[in-house]
Order: C-alpha cells, then sequence, then structure tokens
C-alpha cells in the first residue's frame, strides 16, 4: 500500500469509526422494543389496551435513555474503574513532552494523560465525544527508553485520530459484562475493530514516527518485563497496547484473535518493514 493511499485509508476510517459507535447505540437503543412490546402485552390484558400502548412508549423511551446515558459516560466509567489519577510530577515530564511532540505531527490534541499503578509495562487510548484519554502503568514510562516511548503513545494517538478508541470505550461500555459470555457481542465488537486490529494500529503508529524499529523494540520490551494490568476487567482488553492477561482468561475469542495478537509477531511484522 503505498502511502498516500495509507494515508488516505485512516483518514476516511476517522467517520468510519464514528458511525459504527453510532450504529452501536442505535441498534442496542432499538433492542428496547423487546422488552416494551412484553410489557405492552401483559399491561393490555391486564389492565386496558391504551395502558399496553403507553406503556411501550414509556418502556421504549425509557431504555432509549438509559443506553445514551451508558454510552455518555462510558469513558468516565472506565477511567474510574482503573483507578486512573493525573501524572505525577515525576512522571510527568517526559512522556508529556513525548505526547506532545507527537501530537503536532499527527494532530491529536487536548490529551488527557493519567496513569495507574501496575505490575506490568502498559498503555490504553479511551475517548468519549469530547475528552481523549491516555492512561499509563507506572513501568511503562519507568522502563522503557525513549525512542521507545514514542512508538507507543504513536500508537495510542492513533486509535484516538482514527477513532477506533472512542467506538471501543463505547462497546464496552455498553457491552461490557456480556463481550466474553455473549459470542455475538464478541463478535460484534471484533468485527467494528476490524481484522488483525493490533497490527493495523502499529503500521498506523509508525506513519506517524517514521520509525518501525522503535515501536518494535518497545513491543519486544513490554513482552519482556510483562504487560498484564492485575484487577482490571477483560472487557478493557481491546483498550490497552499489549495484553493484560498472558492467558486472555475472560476475554471474547473474537477480540483476542483481532486485538490481542502476540508482541512477538507484532514485533515481526515491523521488522520487515
Amino acid at each position: 500500500m503505498s502511502g498516500t493511499a495509507a494515508s488516505t485509508e485512516r483518514t476516511s476510517s476517522a467517520p468510519l469509526f464514528e458511525h459504527r459507535a453510532t450504529t452501536v447505540v442505535r441498534s442496542i437503543s432499538a433492542f428496547g422494543i423487546m422488552p416494551a412490546m412484553v410489557v405492552a402485552i401483559v399491561l393490555a390484558i391486564v389492565v386496558h389496551p391504551l395502558v399496553g400502548l403507553a406503556g411501550v412508549v414509556v418502556v421504549a423511551l425509557g431504555w432509549a435513555f438509559v443506553v445514551h446515558l451508558r454510552a455518555r459516560s462510558a469513558l468516565d466509567r472506565l477511567v474510574a474503574s482503573l483507578g486512573a489519577v493525573p501524572l505525577t510530577p515525576e512522571h510527568a515530564a517526559r512522556w508529556e513532552n513525548v505526547v506532545d511532540g507527537l501530537g503536532v505531527t499527527s494532530g491529536v490534541h487536548d490529551v488527557e494523560l493519567l496513569v495507574i499503578d501496575a505490575e506490568g509495562a502498559n498503555a490504553l487510548a479511551a475517548a468519549s465525544e469530547d475528552r481523549r484519554v491516555i492512561v499509563v502503568s507506572s513501568p511503562l514510562i519507568e522502563e522503557l527508553p525513549l525512542i521507545e516511548l514514542e512508538g507507543v503513545a504513536a500508537n495510542l494517538l492513533g486509535r484516538l485520530k482514527d477513532g477506533s478508541a472512542r467506538y471501543g470505550t463505547v462497546v464496552q461500555g455498553l457491552l461490557g459484562p456480556f463481550l466474553e459470555p455473549v459470542e455475538p457481542a464478541g463478535r460484534l465488537l471484533a468485527d467494528g475493530l476490524g481484522e488483525q486490529w493490533a497490527l493495523h494500529t502499529d503500521l498506523a503508529a509508525v506513519e506517524i514516527t517514521r520509525y518501525p524499529p522503535g515501536l518494535a523494540a518497545a513491543l519486544e520490551h513490554m513482552e519482556r518485563f510483562g504487560s498484564s494490568v492485575a484487577g482490571v476487567e477483560p472487557s478493557t482488553a481491546h483498550l490497552w497496547v499489549a495484553p493484560i492477561e498472558a492467558d486472555g482468561v475472560g476475554v471474547a475469542p473474537a477480540v483476542a484473535d483481532t486485538a490481542m495478537q502476540a508482541l512477538s509477531y507484532r514485533a515481526a511484522v515491523l521488522r520487515e518493514l
């Protein structure tokens, strides 16, 4: 794929992922007609047909309101569940400089930078309509050298730029508990992200840095050090740069296939560029 074609594809993917996020919200909202019909039938039989009709409207609208409310609050709930906090002074300078510098290159600005305590080296990007967030673990910004941090930052900024971070945040916020046990839910998320999505985020990152070995070294470093993040919901696995659990327990198989590809494989692909 030529540089121009690749750039055009990524530019066009932003509205594509935005459309997919909107479609998911609308589809789940429309699903509310099913419980509404059940309520309507019961009320029509027990009380009066007109009461049943009113029940359809009330339940369907109530369902849609809750769905839209949960979609809008998905990012806030995610950040709260991670226990993420603003960067402390000892963490801030180097990582902020990396993100700010690549933000100019990528065109992604006003990103909120947060940190969590974890044993593994990992990071995620998440977004809402009006807020962009990058969460890193302390070991990631303490262990990785500058050139590797740039690769990871570019990967995260690429997810924010193309809209996939927001899509993944919305789906996780609406379907989180169902992604692993309910196969169609996991398949919906995986299909929306696309085949070998993790690898595509790496390729988008090197479009920003123009230096594939940097991200390749970062992925290898994260694999050696370990990327596990204990205590986080498996339903967030697709939002992280690296696998949050080595064995993928609790992650929908379809999601694992596209978003949790082996770091060694992803690094090998980058080293062939």
